[in-house]
């Protein structure tokens, strides 16, 4: 325990002295001339120097030296905020760094990776390891986007890349220290799941890399587009709450799509690939589980009238999506014509889950109402706000503390208990109910502008 703390003092001490230093050298005019006077502190020379330090730390761990190891595999990847610095204070930033960077940061973490992966002797005492597909398919991925900037525009590090650089400096340093004292600071199962979520950045920052600007809002299209037929195959399984989760889930997708196409624009097809996204989403992922959740699950409620009820909602929705891209009414931004597309698959979803959760008088009809309801709003003309453009910062803070203060206390209670699935539904069915009410525009007053003639 005690070489714990002092090795974790240390670590942190380097940080914090290493920010310190070189935030007031390179804020100077001083320092900036020392800096770019001084070759071994320039940015790419730094880069050139942590080319075997990583290797160097995988020989010391091997050998037994594992505070050795550790000391020196932080002191090298807090290089890394190092050069960067200099690079974006000094003005000493070019096109070889944008590559002899990331390239520097692979050879530091590989081959630690690699020996927490295969070696015999390491983790004797904690037992974790880190499964060999996860590292293998991480390093093949890391080694295309490397290789990628050899022949794409877009040499530096994305916002993934570093995300991932950073979870994975986390990650060995975390199982170097558990190797000190015979401590379990990272288990198995967490060790790993940090793996597959490096894995997942390693690859988002490869596909960014590689594709268009332009194609970024169509590629979480596309997520929700899967989403949906994940969703329509759970349903028919009889498996509904995770197709509700898989319709959570695409609309995250389908929320921030819209924001990357205003950003960086869209191809001449966007509008039309994300209406059959949300159509298969909204539409008849949820469509197909109504059908099959009143057919099965009621006996008030004959398979034709459940049929009749989810084709009735799939074709409101179809409409709702034909109607945004042709309104019949100009309005201003910010504001919808009809319930929003996501919000009535919430609210018919949530609706039929929350009956199958607490059994009601009547069984399915209060939920096939709900269904008939959230479709006749979604084609009416009542006009509803953006929640994020428009409800939410027009929203008085005590509302928005109020929220808050709800989700939090029922994620407490979600966990504490172990209800996560009625928990889920009823989160997913009260803001849902608190949109439909405090959504519609006649509440918060946005004037529409003049209809065209």
């Amino acid at each position: 325990m005690k070489d714990f703390r002092i090795i974790s003092a240390i670590i942190l001490g380097m940080l914090a002295l290493e920010r310190i230093i070189i935030l007031k050298l390179t804020k100077t005019k001083g320092g900036q001339e020392f800096i770019r006077g001084f070759l071994p502190l320039h940015p790419n020379s730094i880069s050139i120097m942590r080319l075997p330090m990583g290797i160097i730390s995988a020989v010391l761990a091997a050998n037994g030296f594992w505070c050795t190891a550790t000391l020196w595999f932080a002191f090298w990847m807090i290089t890394d905020l190092t050069d960067g610095t200099i690079a974006r204070n000094c003005d000493l930033g070019s096109e070889t760094g944008k590559w002899l960077d990331p390239l520097s940061d692979k050879f530091m973490y590989f081959p630690v990776l690699l020996l927490f992966c295969f070696s015999k002797e390491t983790n004797v005492e904690t037992n974790v390891y880190l499964r060999k597909w996860s590292v293998c398919s991480f390093i093949i991925i890391d080694v295309i986007g490397q290789l990628s900037r050899l022949f794409v525009k877009k040499k530096a590090a994305n916002q993934f890349g570093k995300a991932k650089t950073a979870l994975v400096t986390i990650l060995l340093s975390l199982l170097a220290l558990n190797q000190i004292d015979d401590l379990i600071i990272v288990n198995s199962p967490v060790a790993n799941g940090i793996m597959v979520a490096a894995l997942i950045l390693a690859f988002l920052s490869c596909y960014c890399k590689i594709i268009p600007d332009n194609w970024y809002a169509n590629t979480l299209t596309l997520a929700n587009f899967i989403c949906g037929l994940l969703a329509i195959y759970q349903a028919t399984k009889g498996h509904f709450l995770y197709c509700m989760v898989l319709v959570f889930i695409g609309q995250f997708f389908d929320l921030f799509d819209g924001r990357l196409a205003r950003k960086y624009g869209s191809t001449k097809r966007g509008a039309l690939f994300d209406d059959i996204a949300d159509a298969t989403s909204f539409g008849f992922a949820i469509g197909t589980m109504i059908f099959y959740c009143l057919k099965t699950k009621y006996s008030n409620i004959s398979t034709p009238v459940s049929a009749i009820i989810a084709v009735f909602y799939c074709g409101c929705l179809i409409y709702r999506l034909y109607r945004f891209l042709k309104p019949t009414k100009q309005l201003p931004k910010g504001i919808f014509q009809g319930l929003p597309s996501p919000a009535g698959a919430m609210f018919a979803g949530s609706a039929v889950l929350f009956t199958l959760e607490c059994p009601i008088p009547l069984g399915g009809i209060p939920a096939a109402v709900c269904v008939v309801a959230s479709s006749l709003l979604m084609i009416s003309n009542v006009e509803y706000c953006h929640f994020g453009q428009t409800l939410w910062p027009a929203m008085p803070k005590a509302i928005k503390m109020l929220l808050m203060i709800l989700v939090m206390i029922l994620a407490v209670f979600a966990i504490t208990q172990r209800m996560y699935r009625p928990s889920f539904v009823y989160c997913c069915l009260g803001f849902t109910l608190f949109y439909l009410i405090y959504g519609i525009n006649s509440i918060n007053h946005i004037k529409p502008v003049d209809t065209p003639q």
